[in-house]
């Protein structure tokens, strides 16, 4: 069933619990050196975080696509995308191009944008479907083995 939530400057419908139920099943997720460290620091989210995520159905440690890069001292910038189920009825929407505070929102060191763009979509992902991009600078949390 579809709910509407206002988030900042988007209204949007989402399909909680489907979106949910995609994200509890054994999807594949990288678990080279950079994604795993995401998925470890993705533990220690702080509730307006996490709780953002979970209001959309997502589970933040399965990213459809994650990239890093190199940041300041111990800190790596990681871009890359979610999936929900729903559609925006309201609120400007970005682009690769077009990643501005228009069309985006921070909340805490998150930055998040709904695009127009559907990259990395698994074909089985139910419709019809919102892409969630994001950009993060987080450090790194995992302890390499030398």
């Amino acid at each position: 069933m579809l709910k509407k939530i206002k988030f900042d400057k988007w209204l949007i419908e989402v399909n909680v619990d489907q979106t949910s139920d995609y994200y509890k099943r054994d999807l594949e997720v990288c678990d080279c050196l950079d994604c795993t460290n995401f998925i470890k620091a993705c533990m220690f989210m702080t509730p307006p975080v996490s709780e953002f995520f979970y209001s959309l159905g997502i589970d933040p440690q399965k990213p459809a696509h994650l990239s890093r890069f190199p940041g300041e001292g111990s800190m790596h910038q990681y871009i890359g995308n979610y999936h929900f189920i729903g559609r925006v009825l309201e609120g400007e929407l970005c682009t690769n191009l077009n990643w501005i505070d228009k069309n985006t929102i921070s909340i805490e060191n998150f930055i998040l944008g709904l695009s127009k763009e559907l990259v990395f979509v698994p074909e089985d992902f139910p419709k019809p479907i919102v892409q969630l991009d994001f950009e993060v600078v987080i450090p790194w949390v995992i302890i390499e083995d030398d």
